[in-house]
C-alpha cells in the first residue's frame, strides 16, 4: 500500500516550490488521484519573458 494522500500532497507542494521559475513544464499527479480520474496539472513554468531573459536563445536559433 502506498503513501497516505496527505503525504503524497506534502511532497507535491515541495516539488512545486522546488520547480517554481524553472524553464521546463512539470506534469504532476499522485497515484490514488490517477486512479480517481484526476487530471495531471503543470507546475515550474513560470513566465515565458522571464524565461527567455534568464535564458537567452542563441541569436538564429
Amino acid at each position: 500500500m502506498g503513501k497516505a494522500e496527505h503525504l503524497l500532497d506534502n511532497r507535491l507542494q515541495a516539488l512545486a516550490a522546488d520547480a517554481k521559475g524553472i524553464a521546463v513544464a512539470v506534469w504532476v499527479n499522485t497515484l490514488p488521484r490517477l486512479q480517481r480520474g484526476e487530471l495531471w496539472y503543470e507546475i515550474g513554468v513560470g513566465d515565458p519573458d522571464r524565461r527567455r531573459r534568464r535564458y537567452p536563445e542563441p541569436v538564429g536559433c
